[in-house]
């Protein structure tokens, strides 16, 4: 039995990433995918195994994966939830991995969940170099297409070097940076 705290301290975890992510989202011009963004994490699939493994500190699905050696919650999540890049890849005749262009909407959703897990998790110690920070440690283990790679890797440059009301300006008006991405 999962105890009521952990349940608790798990969802207002998952509420305030989801209210950062939501205004980020907004003022980036995708109001919808704020609404609904991460409502899978609700989903008892989800939501209990990652109340059991709740830290506070981190995301409960990296203990979940050390204990078990998979998470439960993230293939659900990463499956239902398009602002992940693994619900664009697939895997070619051969094994290969594919890595499809990611419509720019859901660019901007991820990099806005990223905003949120870092300001989430970081609090007060939260940077606007925090996501490209983020992106640079992980990136090894991405697959991504080229030219969403290289439209990820502009935005994060924009929200480090102008700050994140730039980086929602661009967003929202799609010039032109994701304008020449959308017509590729």
């Amino acid at each position: 039995m999962i105890p009521i705290g952990c349940r608790w301290k798990h969802f207002k975890t998952v509420m305030k990433h989801k209210a950062v992510v939501y205004r980020e989202c907004r003022a980036c011009g995708i109001t919808w995918q704020g609404i609904i963004h991460d409502l899978s994490k609700l989903s008892p699939v989800e939501f209990s195994p990652s109340a059991k493994y709740f830290q506070g500190t981190g995301s409960p699905i990296e203990k979940e994966k050390a204990e078990k050696g998979y998470s439960e919650a993230w293939l659900h999540h990463k499956g239902h939830n398009r602002h992940h890049w693994e619900w664009w890849t697939d895997f070619g005749d051969n094994g290969e991995i594919i890595a499809n262009k990611i419509p720019s909407d859901y660019v901007i959703e991820m990099i806005c969940d990223w905003i949120g897990a870092g300001m989430v998790y970081s609090g007060e110690e939260w940077t606007q170099a925090e996501p490209l920070n983020y992106y640079n440690k992980v990136r090894a283990g991405r697959h991504f297409h080229p030219e969403t790679e290289e439209v990820i890797v502009k935005l994060l440059e924009i929200i480090r070097d102008e700050g994140l009301e730039e980086f929602h300006r661009v967003c929202r008006t799609r010039y032109p940076l994701l304008t020449i991405y959308e017509k590729v």
